[in-house]
């Protein structure tokens, strides 16, 4: 990611990795139109611990859990719909 794709007034969000529900969860930020994710180096013990905390950030950005989950969803579709660039996190 360059300072020229990223958009002027950009849409995003916090979520979690999702990656394995019984694992640490990292903390991670999308960008709507963006594929792949920022990560951070904010964790949480586990999903639920994760998701109260992206809750509470998303709040702060005007989003409920119904509005920042679609955001990181339309990312991870994005992101596996094959695309020949490579991921920018």
């Amino acid at each position: 990611m360059t300072a020229q794709t990223l958009p002027d007034n950009p849409n995003f969000c916090f979520c979690p990795a999702y990656d394995v529900e019984a694992d640490v969860q990292q903390i991670r930020i999308v960008i709507e139109g963006l594929t792949g994710h920022v990560p951070t180096a904010l964790i949480a013990l586990d999903l639920e611990d994760a998701l109260r905390i992206c809750d509470k950030l998303n709040r702060r950005l005007g989003l409920d859990r119904e509005a920042w989950t679609a955001l990181a969803a339309a990312s991870m579709r994005e992101e596996d719909g094959g695309t020949d660039e490579p991921p920018w996190h």
